[in-house]
């Protein structure tokens, strides 16, 4: 179960980092209670993790994104 939390929260850093906004995230965000409702709470762990992962890899391009930016 560790590994599947861990490989959760990596790919949805870089999804995150991917996609790069907000928007992208909310839809996740929303589902994760109907996940936990409807698959326990071990995969709304799961999906929290994957949602950390998200909005940490959108801070991480915009942190990327602002360092290159032209001037």
């Amino acid at each position: 179960m560790a590994l599947v939390a861990l490989l959760a929260l990596m790919l949805g850093s870089f999804a995150g980092l991917l996609i790069g906004r907000w928007s992208a995230a909310l839809p996740l965000a929303a589902a994760i209670p109907a996940a936990a409702l409807l698959a326990g709470p071990e995969l709304g762990a799961v999906g929290l993790l994957g949602a950390a992962g998200v909005l940490a890899g959108v801070q991480l391009h915009r942190a990327v994104a602002e360092q290159y930016a032209p001037r």
